[in-house]
């Protein structure tokens, strides 16, 4: 049952792949087809004389686990902020590392500890369900981005779009670089197979900029041979949205109508899933193809890739998820309340 399941929803979700790849809830579809598979082939492995681990078990491992994740994105938060500074961004891996830590010290106690009080398993395990729902939704998006990230490039594109991330002053930092060497490369698969498309370079100068980051981009991409011809420049936007509605913008006073023109966004890998939701809800006909990022920085973009969607995406589902935990929570804090007997 579990592989035939499993089977049957990654066929589900390759053939989502396959006709629009810019759907979120496909991570989940095929997240769950993997865990079942990955069970079914597991439990035959085993055979029928499989022990069940005990309630004890579980709660070691789960609290082991947890603690290596929290341990790990610590050490992580420490190297971001020693590279890029410290920022909301940076910091996130130490947040969530230290809450990670904080729960396996709840589960371990609760394993240990025969005589906790019940409120105190009751609210452990509220965070625990809390927790396994959001470490769900995150492997979801960050596993899907990076396959997403690394379909092949479309070859009939019209424009390819680089989205700005940043100068320092005047330079290109290695974030924006990575992506515009990206876009070069999918400017010569394209040129490569007849299509004539021109490059845009998105991004208005920012407060701490001597320049805009659309014309920082181009000297980059003339410094490596490009022929400025091609490349228009969007010097106005400050957001991934303001990017891709102005860039249609451009391309509709260059002749090329929003109803047909085809586009590749290039951006940081940990940022394709969102941006390619973004062109979907937009009604834009795009691929979205990834730079790689420094693997230091890697957990802490994602981390904040994630919370971002969380409150752009799914907020029904997520509306509900809070409604039900608030509801717990008051559960527990009122059987904390009274009296004992």
């Amino acid at each position: 049952m579990l592989l035939s399941t499993g089977s049957l929803l990654m066929i589900v979700g390759g053939f989502r792949v396959a006709h629009e790849p810019r759907r979120l809830s496909t991570g989940l579809i095929l997240l769950v087809a993997v865990a079942l598979l990955g069970s079914g082939a597991g439990v035959f492995l085993a055979g029928p004389d499989m022990g069940v681990p005990s309630r004890s078990e579980w709660i070691a491992a789960t609290a082991f686990g947890t603690c290596v994740v929290g341990m790990a994105l610590v050490a992580n938060g420490f190297a971001v902020i020693r590279h890029e500074g410290r920022s909301p961004t940076t910091c996130t891996p130490l947040v969530v590392g230290a809450g990670l830590m904080l729960l396996a010290t709840g589960l371990t106690v609760v394993a240990v500890n025969p005589r906790v009080p019940a409120w105190t398993t009751q609210l452990i395990a509220v965070c625990c369900v809390v927790g396994g729902y959001l470490v769900v939704h995150l492997i979801a998006f960050a596993g899907y981005a990076l396959l997403y990230s690394n379909l092949p490039d479309r070859c009939e594109a019209d424009a390819i779009v680089i989205l700005g991330c940043g100068l320092n002053r005047r330079a290109v930092t290695p974030l924006l670089g990575a992506r515009l060497d990206r876009g070069i490369r999918a400017y010569q698969v394209a040129e490569a197979a007849g299509a004539l498309p021109v490059i845009v370079t998105c991004g208005g100068q920012g407060d701490d900029e001597a320049t805009s980051e659309a014309d920082a981009m181009a000297r980059y991409l003339a410094a490596r041979g490009l022929p400025m011809n091609v490349v228009v420049r969007e010097r106005h936007s400050h957001n991934t949205a303001e990017n891709l509605e102005n860039c249609i913008r451009e391309l509709a006073l260059r002749g090329i109508p929003a109803e047909r023109v085809r586009i590749t966004v290039v951006t940081s890998n940990f940022h394709v899933l969102r941006t390619a939701a973004l062109t979907r809800r937009l009604g834009i006909d795009a691929q979205v193809v990834g730079a790689r990022t420094a693997g230091y920085f890697m957990p802490a973009a994602f981390l904040r890739e994630f919370f971002a969607v969380l409150a752009t995406h799914y907020r029904r589902a997520h509306l509900a998820a809070v409604t039900i935990t608030v509801a717990a929570l008051t559960a527990v804090i009122a059987n904390a309340a009274l009296p004992p007997r």
